[in-house]
């Protein structure tokens, strides 16, 4: 299934539930962020470059979602 339908369907669901954007769009930003921690072994530049973002920015959006700190990897790249 192709990435645009699988967006579909799962907009379908949260606009039938009456999820307001802004709560759908942080909840989405906060779990593709932890996924790319998790997947980085908690290596913060290493998931920082997958996300395409600077690393500092990913430690600000990690605080700001309130997303728990890795608790094993390395800070740098």
């Amino acid at each position: 299934m192709s990435l645009d339908r699988q967006l579909q369907r799962i907009i379908d669901a949260l606009i039938a539930e009456g999820i307001p954007l802004e709560i759908a769009r942080k909840e989405f930003e906060k779990k593709y962020v932890a996924t790319a921690v998790s997947m980085a072994d908690g290596n913060m530049g290493r998931a920082a470059r997958s996300l395409g973002i600077h690393r500092n920015t990913l430690r600000m959006k990690i605080s700001l979602l309130n997303i728990p700190a890795p608790k094993r990897g390395r800070d740098h790249t």
